[in-house]
């Protein structure tokens, strides 16, 4: 399943790099996962220092 970044993203960007296929992209004050584009690696969430990317 593809992810989803909540509410909860403080706008830090350290899931923007680690993504393998470049579907994390920057909108309204956070950031936004391309769940068309996502490969589900889970490479994102696991940097995420604030727990705000979910499986959808």
């Amino acid at each position: 399943m593809p992810r989803r970044i909540t509410d909860s993203c403080i706008n830090t960007g350290n899931c923007v790099p680690e993504c393998p296929v470049d579907c994390i992209f920057s909108g309204d004050g956070k950031f936004v996962i391309d769940e068309d584009v996502c490969i589900d690696c889970g490479a994102c969430e696991v940097v995420c220092p604030v727990d705000a990317i979910i499986e959808i």
